[in-house]
């Protein structure tokens, strides 16, 4: 894991992700930390207006882990992250299935009628274009299922 603190700036990088913590304390000395997960070195602000450097290990930067993550969780219960293809994909189908039923619901009082030899002019349309529209969501839902397969063999490669 790659970590990076620019503590001026309040800012943690965890594996190239930046996000802003500030209402975490940074020690005023601390200038920045550079850990590539095996080794790294922090950096402190000296007297003279330089800067010292010294060996870091993970134990000294997991707390700006930490914190990262915590404002990371913040983040996503405001804004959720942005669903992934296969969730998208996923909840189309749903929505789909869910559509196909209402449409099997919504025909059921034409078709009675039809069968009862009752049927109207509005009866018939209103079939055809429930049909229409069931054979235009069957077509999405091959297409989607077909692509989800795809990435779900993408996922197991």
């Amino acid at each position: 894991m790659r970590v990076t603190v620019i503590a001026p700036d309040k800012l943690v990088s965890v594996n190239g992700e930046t996000l802003k913590l500030p209402d975490f304390y940074f020690d005023e000395s601390l200038h920045a930390i550079q850990f590539d997960g095996l080794q790294g070195h922090i950096e402190f602000e000296a007297s003279d207006g330089g800067v010292n450097t010294a060996p870091v290990s993970d134990f000294e930067v997991q707390p700006y882990v930490e914190a990262w993550n915590a404002e990371r969780a913040r983040l996503d219960a405001i804004m959720p992250p942005e669903p992934t293809e296969t969730e998208k994909a996923q909840q189309r189908i749903a929505e789909i299935q869910h559509q196909l039923t209402t449409n099997d619901l919504v025909s059921v009082r034409p078709l009675r009628a039809k069968v009862a030899g009752t049927a109207t002019e509005f009866d018939e349309n209103r079939l055809a274009e429930l049909e229409t529209q069931a054979q235009a969501l069957r077509a999405e839902l091959v297409t989607l299922t077909t692509k989800l397969q795809e990435l779900s063999d993408q996922t197991t490669e």
